[in-house]
């Protein structure tokens, strides 16, 4: 599962630790694919989830990003780097 956000974990680690806001398309164009129903329905698909359950979220801590910011009802995240 962590293939489908490989891309979004590259994307990442090309902005060399920037702050970006991405649209919630913007991320589904990166990937490749539609975001599950999750994505908005509930808040913890945006959980920076250390313990690895989530591929998702695997992939922008792997980039050394955190989900800094999240309005499900405008479809926007920002991500900010950790490290």
């Amino acid at each position: 599962m962590l293939r489908k956000y490989q891309a979004l974990q590259a994307h990442l680690n090309r902005r060399n630790g920037r702050a970006e806001m991405l649209s919630f398309e913007d991320i589904e164009d990166i990937i490749g694919k539609q975001l599950p129903m999750s994505a908005t329905k509930h808040r913890a698909f945006w959980a920076n989830d250390q313990e690895g359950y989530h591929s998702h979220a695997q992939a922008w801590i792997g980039a050394g990003y955190r989900v800094a910011y999240v309005d499900r009802e405008a479809k926007v995240v920002r991500f900010e780097r950790t490290r």
